[in-house]
């Protein structure tokens, strides 16, 4: 008897981790910052102070229903979407500008340089003075609903296919950069 109980046990342990563990580690990639016991799963990086460390902490957002940038990730991708802008813009540059800093919104300044800002990033084109190119509201809408139209292989989120800035938002990015001398 206690023989087979035991083996039950085991048995019950091992089905229950093994019909759990697909469900989970088969949908994301290994160095995916998830962690399932958190309510949004999504995991950030933040900095130990004079340790020379990092601490991963739950993020505001769920960011788990889109694909990542892993070489192993390889779930599907929602398609580039192509969108027309109905004028006129009637968007908010200070609203904007508070877009393109918040950190669960655009987050612009991760990647790109915009006046004013300390800490810019260094991946996406510089923004600074970018009234002087005379972009079309509608390119530039385009351009951060779903860069994907344009470049297939584009490492901008598409912010509106992917649901992270509604429309009125992404007309506030627009009308802020488009103010941007």
């Amino acid at each position: 008897m206690r023989i087979s109980r035991s083996f039950f046990c085991f048995f019950a342990f091992i089905s229950t981790a093994w019909l759990a563990t697909p469900a989970f580690s088969g949908d994301f990639p290994s160095d995916f910052a998830v962690d399932p016991a958190v309510v949004n799963m999504t995991l950030e990086p933040k900095v130990v102070v004079n340790s020379g460390k990092l601490e991963w902490v739950p993020f505001s957002r769920d960011l788990t229903p889109w694909v990542s940038l892993s070489y192993e990730d390889k779930r599907p991708a929602a398609r580039p979407r192509q969108v027309k802008l109905v004028e006129p813009l009637q968007g908010d540059p200070v609203r904007g500008r508070e877009l393109a800093i918040a950190r669960d919104k655009g987050y612009c300044i991760v990647c790109h340089q915009l006046p004013g800002e300390q800490w810019a990033g260094t991946v996406g084109a510089l923004l600074l003075n970018f009234k002087k190119h005379n972009y079309p509201n509608e390119l530039v809408f385009q351009q951060i609903f779903d860069s994907r139209v344009f470049n297939p292989i584009s490492v901008m989120p598409p912010y509106g296919t992917f649901g992270i800035l509604n429309e009125q938002e992404i007309r506030d990015l627009v009308a802020y950069l488009q103010s941007l001398d």
